[in-house]
């Protein structure tokens, strides 16, 4: 064995990495034009446009990430992926409207609507730091995965990692004990310890290596292949992603059967609801466990909407190198879909995780790789090998098709105009060295922040720099480059280029008393019938609590023994969240605390209008950074446009007349189409809902109510069908 994996895991290993060599290999040979290698010649039909969709849209933060706060909060954890649940049905629209731009990238977008070249170099920069985002996302989520399938035994341990490790055990044991249980000191301690952070985890892997592994074979089928290679391995990749999913639950279940006396699959599901306390079933969690709150949820898919039609990847695989309309739409709407459906299995495998090992796991990071060594390793057959093929698949088609879109941003959005009139073969030698400057910037931005979802957080609000640029200008002629400037220069300088820099020119920030305030979390009490998981938690505060009382300093009466079935009440008090910090507070070697992260400029606007932001709960807090980032942009945009002048009107016909324009694919037939949708400007004037203004909204015909109306269908099948999973056994 070779860091405790068998020499049938390492051919399964082996063998995918030639396979996606080969792949780029192959499609090397066919790369004739920039066309060819960031758009596939747009000759792609339904079933590659779906697993594109999927592929790119699935990397390993979301069957971990969802499975780890699943196991941490419940049911809950779901939306940790599902939050852009609400926003699916509208991706209907927003597919048709790729496919009808006919470009290449979104920066081409800005510098034909605003006639802006300097707008659209500033876009592919913003691009190229949007992905680089995105990138760290799947990178952490690998890396802490594989660190947890290669675990270093506690024997082996230098003293450092064992001081650590005792640390971390220390914190956990505190973080679990009723909190009215806990002394004075202790409750102190816990505050320290939790700003400490100490790790559970220690690896014979680097994992810096492990991401640096990766991210190479990434660039070489997307350096070699272009777009067709990526496409291509999304539609494997999506194939192993759907087998990912499902893997770990029969195993599961049918753990969960035997070792308590059931007797098959269903008996699984069962145990599951004796184990697990009943508020881990409520999809929007319980107050002691759940960020995912409804008015959080809420802000996060109206942040999600809003920005979803600048992420630059989505022109490529949500409609634009479709063959045509219907192909561009089902990609989008359809492989969305699935991924939405595969997030309720990821949550289920948290859930049962949960109930075999809540006493076992005390690192929620760890539990997709516990849960495979535990539940795949006795079998045999690679199957571990397979669990790190398909963990790398999810994150390998995300990143494969952001390098692509980033490069091409940069060579044609901004190289181009600095070095121009150089061949083909030339570009797409500058796109693939622009990719492995993605790449590399993937992996410092993960070293730097390796926590998962505060990377989310990020990667769903850098958007809103250029949303209301889009969103505005789509459906209003009067929306101005002056406008647009103003609006992207703004909303970069307060919501990250301020946040970013100010601690560096004022370091006395960090440290500053009024920033490293934190939340008053308040003690919640919880009644309900004992399950098994409160009776051992029981069992482990009467015990903390004896050598309290042997050592004199117990400060409470002692705990009362649970049975299965009996009332009970229960109180916890969640971790404060730091207010001004993105990262939180943490302590320094000598004692020191200071604020991590951007500093969060919305806070301290707030805190001066009156706000008492201590004593709010977390997922406010949350929740409040968020409506500045998605109205004050849109309202500088039509505010401004109102009194600076417009584009030049013919450029503006041209732009609208196309978009109304039905997509041939026949390229040839759909280029006479446009030619003489420009020649009469007015072709589809009666279309529009208010024909002769200046308003684009557009009647719906058969086809956009029949799509939008199966995406809200869509929608509610996903969460009912969540819903009578979280029941089976109850």
């Amino acid at each position: 064995m070779l860091f405790g994996l068998t020499a049938a895991d390492l051919v399964v290993i082996a063998l995918y990495v030639v396979v996606m060599i080969g792949i780029g290999y192959w499609s090397m040979k066919r790369i004739k034009s920039q066309e060819d290698f960031f758009m596939g010649g747009r000759g792609f039909g339904k079933v590659l446009q779906i697993f594109a969709m999927f592929g790119s849209g699935t990397s390993t933060d979301s069957p971990i990430g969802t499975a780890r706060n699943t196991f941490v909060g419940g049911l809950s954890g779901i939306w940790t992926v599902l939050n852009y649940l609400f926003c699916t049905p509208f991706y209907w629209f927003i597919g048709l409207w790729y496919r009808r731009y006919r470009m290449i990238t979104m920066g081409d977008f800005f510098e034909e609507r605003y006639q802006s070249r300097s707008m659209a170099g500033m876009y592919a920069i913003f691009g190229l730091f949007f992905f680089i985002v995105w990138l760290s996302v799947g990178f952490s989520a690998a890396s802490k995965t594989i660190l947890a399938l290669t675990p270093k035994p506690a024997q082996e341990l230098t003293v450092s990692e064992q001081q650590e490790f005792k640390q971390f055990e220390h914190l956990q044991q505190l973080a679990g004990t009723d909190y009215l249980l806990l002394s004075a000191p202790e409750k102190q301690e816990l505050n320290n310890l939790r700003e400490l952070n100490p790790r559970g985890n220690f690896s014979y892997v680097n994992g810096t290596l492990v991401i640096v592994f990766i991210g190479l074979i990434v660039l070489f089928y997307s350096w070699a292949g272009g777009l067709t290679a990526a496409y291509l391995t999304d539609f494997i990749q999506g194939i192993l992603i759907i087998l990912l999913s499902f893997i770990l639950i029969p195993f599961g279940l049918y753990q969960l059967s035997a070792r308590f006396g059931g007797s098959g699959m269903m008996d699984g599901f069962s145990i599951m609801h004796q184990k697990i306390p009943e508020e881990f079933f409520d999809i929007l969690g319980s107050p002691s466990a759940s960020d995912f709150t409804w008015y959080y949820l809420l802000a996060v898919t109206m942040i999600n909407l809003v920005g979803i039609v600048v992420q630059p990847h989505m022109i490529v695989v949500g409609g634009g190198s479709a063959k045509d309309e219907l192909s561009a739409r089902t990609g989008i709407l359809v492989g969305n879909f699935i991924k939405r459906f595969l997030t309720i299995l990821w949550t289920l495998t948290g859930l049962i995780a949960l109930a075999l090992y809540a006493r076992e796991i005390s690192d929620p990071d760890l539990v997709w790789g516990h849960a495979t060594l535990d539940l795949l390793r006795p079998v045999g057959l690679g199957l571990v090998g397979l669990m790190i093929v398909a963990l790398m698949a999810a994150l390998m088609s995300s990143a494969s098709c952001y390098i692509l879109v980033a490069s091409s941003l940069l060579v044609r959005n901004l190289y181009r105009w600095v070095v121009p009139e150089r061949g083909e073969k030339h570009y797409v030698l500058v796109a693939r060295i622009f990719s492995a400057v993605a790449i590399m910037g993937g992996v410092f931005f993960s070293i730097y922040y390796n926590d998962v979802f505060d990377q989310l957080k990020v990667a769903w609000e850098l958007p809103v720099i250029f949303a209301a640029t889009v969103w505005v200008a789509m459906f209003w002629r009067r929306a101005s480059t002056a406008a647009a400037w103003i609006t992207v220069g703004t909303s970069a300088l307060l919501f990250f280029i301020i946040p970013i820099l100010l601690p560096m020119v004022n370091p006395g920030l960090r440290t500053s008393e009024k920033f490293l305030a934190t939340t008053e979390t308040r003690e919640v009490v919880r009644s309900y019938e004992a399950k098994e998981f409160d009776v051992w938690k029981r069992e482990e505060e009467i015990a903390a609590w004896k050598k309290l009382a042997a050592r004199g300093i117990a400060t409470t009466a002692a705990p009362t023994p649970l049975a299965v079935g009996d009332e009970m009440e229960i109180t916890t008090k969640p971790p404060a969240k730091s207010i001004y910090w993105t990262k939180g507070v943490a302590v320094d070697g000598d004692g020191t605390r200071y604020g991590r992260g951007f500093f969060n400029i919305e806070m301290a606007l707030l805190d001066k209008l009156g706000l008492d932001l201590m004593a709010m709960p977390n997922p406010m807090i949350e929740t409040l950074r968020l409506p500045f980032k998605i109205i004050l942009p849109i309202l500088l945009m039509v505010l401004l446009s109102l009194f600076t002048s417009p584009v030049d009107k013919r450029v503006l016909d041209k732009f609208y007349v196309r978009m109304k324009t039905p997509v041939r694919p026949d390229p040839e037939q759909d280029k006479q189409e446009v030619e003489l949708s420009y020649r009469n400007p007015d072709r589809f004037e009666s279309t529009k809902v208010f024909p002769g203004t200046n308003f684009e909204f557009t009647r719906w015909d058969k086809v956009d109510t029949v799509g939008f109306s199966l995406g809200v269908l869509g929608t509610i099948v996903v969460i009912a069908l969540t819903l009578i999973v979280a029941r089976i056994g109850a």
